[in-house]
């Protein structure tokens, strides 16, 4: 009777490792399953706009929009008189690029406009009536889409003003006849020669255009040109 409990016993310590392997094996598998989740989070199915981490207090619309700058890789044109005293809603999580900035722009009163495919210029909002934008909205949006490009012209022709993966933001006034009157960087590159190099290149362009009557000034202008996807200056106006 002993010998036969005894081999029982043997029996079951034989047998128990498997089924505690059969009660993990479902653990491991939901693990895997999430580890995978996770590791697909950010990234873009086919045929889908990409999506990139956000994590934006509500804060001042400027500083808002200099960190929404720095996460998305996109070119920002406003003027100032738009964005003074306005606060941005808060953006946390993942989002396309465009949705990040309609949820960031929330409540301010502000629209955007994609002037290109990593720039975009910030216009006021149409009211409810008449359906259609003001004349003067619709004039600043198209200027500033021209005054984008020829900033990125002038900066791309040579190497020491080429936009790289540094935030390069600046101020300017433009001249009845289009000329840029005293440009200033908003804060150094880190180079005092690339600092005077490009302060130089917006005091010489000329961007052959008069600004619409009453757009407000200075205009303000901010690029993180680190494009993974291409050229920086691939878009600009020849």
């Amino acid at each position: 009777m002993l010998c036969d409990q005894d081999a029982e016993e043997a029996r079951q310590r034989r047998a128990s490792p498997v089924r505690r392997l059969a009660r993990t094996v479902p653990l491991v598998i939901l693990a895997v399953a999430v580890a995978l989740m996770l590791t697909g989070a950010g990234r873009a199915a086919p045929g889908r706009e990409p999506e990139f981490a956000f994590d934006i207090p509500s804060q001042s619309l400027e500083a808002a929009l200099d960190a929404y700058g720095t996460a998305s890789r996109m070119q920002v044109l406003y003027e100032t008189a738009l964005t003074a005293g306005r606060r941005s809603a808060a953006v946390q999580g993942l989002f396309t690029r465009e949705a990040a900035l309609r949820q960031l722009l929330g409540g301010t009163g502000l629209v955007f406009s994609l002037t290109g495919e990593q720039a975009f210029t910030l216009v006021p909002a149409a009211p409810p009536a008449p359906a259609v934008l003001p004349a003067s909205a619709v004039a600043y949006r198209s200027f500033l889409g021209w005054v984008q490009a020829g900033v990125m012209t002038a900066l791309c022709r040579h190497a020491e003003t080429r936009p790289g993966p540094a935030r390069l933001a600046f101020q300017f006034w433009i001249g009845d006849a289009g000329d840029i009157r005293a440009p200033r960087l908003l804060a150094s590159t880190g180079e005092a020669g690339r600092d005077v190099a490009v302060t130089a290149a917006l005091a010489a362009l000329a961007l052959g255009r008069s600004p619409p009557s009453g757009m407000p000034q200075p205009v303000t202008m901010v690029l993180n040109a680190d494009r993974a996807d291409g050229d920086p200056c691939g878009a600009s106006r020849p």
